[in-house]
């Protein structure tokens, strides 16, 4: 075996990352030299499994100055974290919700006036109809989630759908239900995303108390008779709160944006082409 040669520069990195004294630095790197002189004399860095090993090791090594890197970057910008809380926007900036029940009239495409005025008085025959209901919904709590699968129902909607669908239709189609709660602006309150039409939604939130009954509304699907079921108070929560929430995630999103610039990088280069993609896809960058 040759002489082995450890700079002193090493030590010191040694040192310093590990915490440890210069001597016990020193003894560190003369052990890892003699395991890697005899790892070459018995030809093991041509064996595929110890490839493989140093090729995940220098990959964690990568993706861990990655993420020191989108640490020393700074706190979470004003950008980082509008993006964050749109993406958790009903856990962080949940505006007010509204959740409803209704009937619609339903207009076909192109419908004429006497089809719209036959669909608003139907409408308003509707809306006296289920005026019963607005005592159920007053004397009634809006009911809490219960864990099960299914969401327990609402007696109110219950007795609004069943006046609503005792009403003569007249030859119209007319769909009664209810629904999600849904801001003003017509975003559902759900995970997936999923829009209202604005009118609806609009009407929805000028009403002021479970039990409150709007009159004839039209939207772009046809003429509705809404009935509040239940306010839902926003959820707002302040910004350096949230700033602070949503580090971890954004720090984790710097490093994989920065992870895949050094990706296109590589790949530009016909040398490494064939193995960068495989060496970072060994490990993986999680929050």
């Amino acid at each position: 075996m040759g002489a082995l040669a450890i700079p002193i520069d090493s030590v010191a990195r040694i040192s310093a990352a590990q915490h440890v004294s210069p001597a016990q630095a020193r003894d560190a790197a003369v052990r890892d030299a003699l395991f890697a002189a005899e790892a070459r004399d018995r030809g093991l860095e041509h064996d595929a499994e110890v490839q493989r090993d140093i090729s995940a090791v220098l990959a964690r090594r990568l993706l861990h100055r990655l993420k020191e890197e989108a640490e020393n970057a700074g706190p979470v910008t004003d950008d980082e974290l509008r993006v964050a809380t749109e993406r958790h926007w009903l856990d962080l900036d949940r505006p007010e919700g509204y959740r409803a029940v209704h009937a619609v009239v339903k207009l076909p495409e192109g419908a004429g006036e006497a089809t719209r005025d036959k669909a608003r008085a139907l409408a308003d025959a509707i809306r006296t109809a289920v005026q019963s209901s607005r005592e159920v919904a007053r004397s009634s709590e809006p009911p809490r989630p219960s864990g099960a699968r299914h969401s327990p129902t609402d007696p109110a909607a219950d007795a609004f759908i069943s006046a609503a669908k005792g009403v003569p239709a007249e030859g119209l189609e007319v769909v009664a239900q209810a629904l999600p709660p849904v801001t003003a602006a017509g975003r559902v309150l759900a995970p997936e995303p999923q829009q209202f039409d604005v009118e609806f939604s609009r009407a929805a939130a000028a009403l002021n108390a479970r039990g409150d009954v709007s009159a004839p509304v039209a939207s772009s699907f046809g003429v509705h008779i809404i009935m509040l079921l239940e306010r839902i108070p926003a959820q707002v929560v302040p910004v350096e709160e949230r700033r602070g929430l949503v580090r971890d995630e954004v720090m984790t999103d710097r490093a994989r944006a920065a992870q895949a610039r050094l990706l296109e990088v590589l790949r530009r280069e016909p040398r490494v082409v064939g193995g960068v993609d495989a060496l970072l896809e060994l490990v993986r960058i999680e929050p």
